[in-house]
């Protein structure tokens, strides 16, 4: 569950930006999970950032780039909000192939509850 407060510390961290073009994001942004929920990505801060509508639609179902992890792990790091674990296994794996490789098995250990 993604509070109020979360999507205002969100926008704190992308200063004011949609995550995927840089532009400003305004009132209308949206949440998008970084690990697609179609694919086990989890409905909590740790795993949402804000975007355009358009961005998001845009994105789909696909796992980030290097460079969108780097940047979302930079963007954490030392916040309240958190890094799904999925996400960090995927810091300097280029493989498409492998990296869904690498969040199912992050997905698979995680602990259960």
């Amino acid at each position: 569950m993604i509070t109020r407060d979360d999507a205002q510390l969100m926008d704190v961290l992308q200063g004011g930006r949609c995550f995927y073009c840089g532009e400003p994001a305004g009132a209308k942004a949206t949440f998008d999970h970084v690990v697609p929920q179609a694919y086990g990505g989890v409905d909590e801060p740790g795993n949402v950032v804000l975007a355009h509508r358009r961005c998001n639609q845009l994105k789909g179902d696909r796992l980030p780039t290097p460079e969108e992890v780097d940047r979302f792990l930079d963007q954490r790091r030392g916040s309240r909000l958190g890094v799904w674990p999925p996400i960090a296994a995927l810091q300097g794996i280029d493989d498409e192939d492998e990296a869904w490789i690498a969040v199912a098995r992050a997905i698979a250990a995680l602990p259960r509850g």
